[in-house]
């Protein structure tokens, strides 16, 4: 089934421009086919193709549904490699992240973003997946910065080899996961003057966009 974001959904018929009606027409999506419409926050429908045009379709959503989020999950990303970072923000999305900030650390070499890309890769995900979230991407400056931002969550973590293998978390937390060469030891001690928590995932070194896998599924899916 071919998902379609669009950020007002209504109830009745929708029309469909730009880039979402572009890949109608490259995915051959025709008349009479069923599709999954989201808005990205929550809202979901699905909807039916009535008119396939050049310019604009018609998709009937005869009823939106709403879903309920259980857990509220925010990744603070330190900057690493683009594309493996584009590969970690579209998998979160699938998975059903909240919250993807992104900042720079010391050992980071990757110093910019491309968030329209980010935010593209993140849209292409839950419509994928049929996840109706869409998750908010936002870049930091520090890492001062992004300890502050992490306060608004319940749990605070931070992702480290060796530290103690965490597995319940409440419905509401953060976790930091470095870039290629982990965190330094000066970010290692400030993580713990802030109060955050350390987790070890296993004995072995991952890569970022691993850790990050691994963290989201961990939270969420259990």
């Amino acid at each position: 089934m071919h998902g379609i974001f669009l950020r007002e959904l209504v109830q009745g018929v929708n029309l469909v421009f730009g880039e979402e009606n572009r890949h109608l027409r490259v995915k051959r999506v025709k008349p009479g086919e069923e599709v999954f419409l989201t808005d990205g926050r929550g809202n979901f429908c699905t909807g039916t193709v009535l008119e396939r045009g050049r310019e604009a379709s018609r998709v009937l959503c005869p009823e939106i549904k709403r879903a309920v989020k259980r857990k509220t999950l925010a990744l603070f990303l330190a900057l690493f490699d683009r594309g493996r970072m584009e590969w970690a923000v579209e998998k979160a999305s699938e998975l059903g992240a909240s919250f993807i900030f992104l900042f720079p650390s010391s050992r980071s070499q990757q110093k910019r973003v491309n968030l329209e890309r980010l935010r593209k890769k993140a849209t292409e995900a839950i419509k994928q997946s049929r996840n109706p979230f869409l998750p908010e991407i936002e870049p930091l400056t520090s890492l001062r910065e992004a300890l502050v931002k992490a306060r608004d969550f319940e749990g605070r973590f931070f992702l480290h080899r060796g530290e103690e293998r965490i597995r319940e978390f409440p419905p509401s937390a953060a976790f930091f996961i470095g870039p290629e060469g982990g965190w330094s030891q000066q970010e290692l001690e400030v993580f713990r003057q802030e109060g955050l928590k350390g987790i070890g995932l296993g004995d072995t070194v991952l890569r970022a966009e691993t850790a990050c896998v691994a963290i989201t599924s961990l939270f969420m899916l259990i």
